[in-house]
């Protein structure tokens, strides 16, 4: 009997570039967890077509926040605002393109973010208060256009997570009508501890 492969740790996400001095940040689109190698293909082939009709958009990432609560943070992120509701359309068509091959849908509610740090320590406690609270300045907003969604993988160690880019998705979907940013902003190799 031959050695089967391992399972691979993936997610699907959009690359937000350098964001407060971090290493390159990126926005959880859908995690797929532990994969056997055999269903890679599959996945690829779904998210190629999800990327034909998805249409590229600029994104801005502004303001923090916590989850699950700003009173009880166990990790603190940048939000999306400008670009959220592509950035939430695109999620919703990459995990219906998952669904289609077994992937079942997350049932939470997307909330586009990058993340800046858990909370492990009373030092990220103090941290994420004084963030939280308005004594620390949050990081400078920063602007990314999105042109594509990766396949990453995700290996993990005492360290934290290390991300490599398994396959790119450009997209290539027409340019819809232009969104209120008024109504986008309403309910508003990497190594990182993030998933």
């Amino acid at each position: 009997m031959g050695v089967v492969p391992d399972p691979v740790r993936l997610f699907v996400a959009v690359d937000a570039g350098s964001v407060a001095g971090a290493a390159p940040a990126h926005i959880t689109l859908a995690f797929l967890g532990e994969v056997a190698p055999e269903r890679c293909a599959s996945i690829v082939a779904a998210l190629k077509t999800a990327a034909e009709t998805a249409p590229p958009f600029d994104l801005e990432l502004n303001g923090v926040g916590a989850f699950p609560s700003a009173e009880r943070p166990r990790v603190v992120w940048i939000g999306a605002t400008e670009g959220r509701a592509a950035v939430e359309v695109l999620a919703e068509t990459v995990r219906e393109a998952l669904a289609s091959v077994g992937f079942p849908q997350d049932r939470k509610r997307f909330h586009p973010h990058v993340t800046l740090f858990r909370v492990r320590s009373p030092a990220d406690r103090r941290r994420a208060r004084d963030l939280l609270e308005g004594a620390l300045a949050p990081p400078p907003s920063h602007r990314v256009r999105v042109a594509e969604f990766v396949l990453k993988e995700s290996e993990l160690s005492a360290r934290g997570a290390t991300h490599r880019t398994l396959a790119a998705f450009p997209l290539r979907g027409a340019s819809g009508p232009s969104v209120d940013p008024a109504a986008d902003v309403a309910g508003s190799t990497t190594s990182g501890r993030e998933r």
